[in-house]
Formats: structure tokens, C-alpha cells, sequence
């Protein structure tokens, strides 16, 4: 890693928010419900997290050879949006740790998601207020989505920082993997999966060469 680290980068759902396994129920009972039977949703855990609603419609279309109409990202908004305020969290000690971190470091949010949701997200489990929004960062404001270093690298020039002088901390591969394009350091994060053990596997296969598993944890990691 590098000698100092004076931005740091979270990505916001299944890192910040707890919100993975909801966002997983939800696509596979759209699914289900278009006649694609084999999803669960650890398979849609599996192959869609992190990745941008856009994208993943790229993926079911050529995974099924047919097209899905894109009336479907909207359909899925929708349905987050109907039980959001009951199911979405606060990943534990998030809080705390942004708190800790922004006393002395920049921050910022770098996200795949659609910036309404990205945004009420952070609403919704108190996290908000240790955000500018002009310092949410989201996939509408690049060329490419994650897994593309686009985002981050955006990121690091909108907060005046060089990409060799931040770290990210991302849950899924598809963000790892952006980081790692960036030329950044990255933190692999998983304390909200289902299966830690086989998800650090995954983070470190996409070039996390370290990964946590509670937000307590990324002061050790911060070079200052």
C-alpha cells in the first residue's frame, strides 16, 4: 500500500448499508416472476452485487439469449422503495467509523447504484449527515459503471486527490476490480455477506489483498 491514504472511498450498498439481501430477494422475485425459475436470491448475490442495474440487464439478456426489457429497473426501484424503511440498516459501527475517519481524512461515497436510491439510502439509516452530496458519487456521473475505474478515478479528481493517495472499501468483486483499474487501494469488506468465508475468497481472486470483516477495522488498514 501506499504511504498515506488522506481519501477514503466507501461503496455504499452491502458496505455502508445493509442492503445486499434485500436487493437480492427483490431481483429474483422479478425473475421469477418473468419465468427464470433458477433464481434465488444467493444466486443473485452471486452474480449481480455491485454491479449496476443497466449492467445487469446487459447480463440477463445475453445470459438467456433474449431481450429484458429495461422496464425492470424501474420495477425493482419501485419494490426497494415499498420496503426499504422496514428492512434497510446501518452496516454495524458504520456510524462510528465514518465519524472517527472524517475527524482527520476526506470522504466520500462511490456507488453503482441509481443516485435516488444511493441517496435515500443513506436517509433512511442516519448515514447521510457525514455526507456533502456533491461528494456522492454515482454511476450517472461517468462513461462506465463499475467494474470500470471511471467512478473512483472521478472521484479522486472531484475531491482533489491523487487515486495513489485513497482507498476504497468495497463488499463485491465487480467494485474491487474498479479499484484495482484505478490504481487504488482497495479494502474488501465482508461483514454483511451470507457466506464470509467463501466471499473472501472472492474479494482477494479480484485483487482485495486484504479484507475485514467489520468497519472497525479500517483504521488499521489506513496509511497516514
Amino acid at each position: 500500500m501506499n504511504d498515506k491514504h488522506d481519501l477514503i472511498i466507501f461503496d455504499c450498498d452491502g458496505t455502508l448499508v445493509d442492503s445486499e439481501n434485500l436487493y437480492a430477494s427483490v431481483t429474483a422475485e422479478l425473475l421469477n416472476n418473468l419465468g427464470f425459475a433458477e433464481y434465488t436470491a444467493a444466486l443473485c448475490m452471486e452474480l449481480f452485487a455491485g454491479h449496476s442495474w443497466t449492467t445487469i440487464v446487459d447480463m440477463l439478456s445475453a445470459r438467456h439469449g433474449t431481450t429484458i426489457s429495461r422496464d425492470i429497473i424501474q420495477r425493482h426501484a419501485d419494490k426497494i422503495n415499498l420496503r426499504k424503511s422496514d428492512e434497510l440498516m446501518a452496516v454495524p459501527n458504520a456510524d462510528n467509523i465514518i465519524t472517527l475517519i472524517k475527524a482527520d481524512h476526506k470522504i466520500c461515497v462511490g456507488s453503482n447504484g441509481e443516485r435516488s436510491n444511493v441517496i435515500h439510502s443513506l436517509e433512511l439509516t442516519g448515514l447521510i449527515h457525514h455526507f456533502t452530496e456533491s461528494f456522492i458519487f454515482t454511476k450517472i456521473q461517468v462513461k462506465n459503471p463499475k467494474p470500470a475505474p471511471d467512478l473512483f478515478l472521478f472521484a479522486c479528481e472531484q475531491m482533489k486527490i491523487g487515486p495513489q493517495n485513497a482507498l476504497v472499501i468495497e463488499d463485491s468483486p465487480t467494485g474491487v476490480n474498479a479499484a484495482v483499474a484505478a490504481g487504488i487501494d482497495v479494502l474488501g469488506f465482508v461483514g454483511t455477506s451470507h457466506d464470509q468465508k467463501n466471499q473472501t475468497q472472492i474479494l482477494r481472486d479480484a485483487g482485495a489483498k486484504i479484507v475485514i470483516d467489520n468497519l472497525i477495522h479500517i483504521p488499521d488498514h489506513i496509511r497516514r
